[in-house]
């Protein structure tokens, strides 16, 4: 079964240049398919429009500040050229195009008033070339593009039924070319995962989504429903249905292995998925219980303290936070003191200066108890024995 190609074919791009250099000529002769339901996309400026000098435009996903993710027949010939469209198993990719001849930006409306990012280098999967399967394709950048990058979701593969969204600056209108506009559609649906859908047009390292990608939305996005991308689009059924997308996870570890060498090209560190191959930030170990000062972390029920520290309320036991154990030898820290019950306080507002002075317990005086009633959950400590002690022989 053939299948469309999704770029669009340029008159010229001779005129493409960085920063504030003009953009090349629009695209013309353009099947005119509606993206149907899609919103201007101001927000996901992370998800760029592209134009080659070889002639073609497409959709990309910046995933880092010098990379981006799009689509291997973007950067690359088709061989044979059958006007557009893909034949798994004959179709071929043939020889990419130069590296320095595409331009992104991250503009909403692309123009030749707009800012412009030149490529440096283009890479491609170096195990296969047929355009079913191998159509993914990564751009390293001149310099870095000033806005949050996305997240491949590169450890966790796309399930039939799942949720997406697809972003990209393809064709809209019902007639003439009315692309070039950053578009989103929401409220997508897999239809099926990476190596499930048994169809001879499908590769396994593909899946199968729902509607209303067009031409010169390939290479853009499939979003799932925490914003992070799962799939490169690549091409469609006739009447732009259909859409075919590479799936991330396919091409985890090309994906992090050319992100670093473009973080090393560009002098930074590699994002945090290139190096834990998990595309969620992983939480920092907590620290060793006698490490640095706990007081005022919460305790409670389930949740002790650290040696030298006592689970202590103010009020009721729900805000109860650990207090350093203090007394005669050990005295609170600044803005702090020891309270009768042999456990480090805060000092009343207006108290601050007094905090050293009374160097180990308050046994009453001035100050008084604390107010309200506190409770110590575990051993009150050796200033409450040391109190006792003191009352004992004063009484005797």
């Amino acid at each position: 079964m053939k299948r469309t190609l999704l770029v669009s074919c340029l008159v010229s791009l001779s005129a493409v240049g960085c920063g504030a250099s003009p953009a090349p000529e629009p695209p013309v002769e353009q099947q005119a398919n509606a993206i149907k339901g899609g919103q201007q996309d101001f927000e996901d400026v992370n998800v760029v429009g592209m134009f080659a000098m070889s002639g073609g435009m497409c959709t990309g996903s910046l995933i880092a500040p010098n990379l981006v993710l799009t689509a291997r027949h973007c950067v690359s010939p088709i061989v044979p050229d059958n006007g557009g469209t893909v034949q798994c198993g004959v179709s071929k990719f043939g020889t990419p195009y130069a590296g320095g001849g595409f331009f992104v930006s991250t503009d909403q409306q692309l123009s030749q008033q707009g800012k412009w990012f030149k490529s440096a280098e283009v890479r491609v999967p170096t195990d296969g070339d047929d355009a079913c399967g191998y159509d993914v394709a990564l751009i390293i950048l001149a310099e870095n593009v000033d806005v949050p990058p996305r997240v491949p979701r590169i450890d966790v593969p796309v399930a039939a039924g799942e949720p997406y969204s697809a972003v990209g600056y393809g064709q809209q209108g019902t007639s003439g070319w009315s692309g070039g506009e950053r578009m989103a559609l929401g409220g997508l649906t897999v239809k099926c995962g990476a190596g499930e859908c048994g169809h001879p047009s499908i590769a396994g390292s593909e899946f199968l989504g729902d509607t209303g990608i067009c031409q010169g939305d390939s290479g853009g996005p499939a979003l799932d429903a925490k914003g992070k991308v799962v799939g490169v689009v690549s091409r469609g059924g006739e009447g732009c249905t259909t859409p075919i997308y590479g799936a991330v996870t396919s091409w985890s570890a090309f994906i992090t292995e050319t992100a670093k060498d473009a973080a090393q090209k560009a002098g930074a560190a590699p994002p945090f998925w290139a190096l834990s191959g998990k595309s969620d930030p992983e939480e920092p170990p907590p620290p060793p219980p006698d490490a640095g000062s706990a007081q005022g972390q919460s305790c409670g029920q389930g949740q002790g303290c650290p040696n030298g520290y006592q689970c202590y309320a103010a009020g009721s036991p729900e805000t109860a936070t650990c207090a350093a154990v203090c007394n005669a030898s050990l005295p609170c820290g600044p803005g702090l003191e020891c309270s009768s019950l042999g456990v480090c306080t805060a000092l009343p507002a207006g108290n601050a200066a007094d905090s050293n002075s009374s160097g180990g317990c308050s046994l009453g005086g001035e100050r008084g108890p604390a107010k309200p009633v506190p409770w110590v959950f575990a051993t009150l400590g050796l200033c409450v024995g040391l109190a006792r002690r003191r009352r004992a022989r004063r009484f005797s």
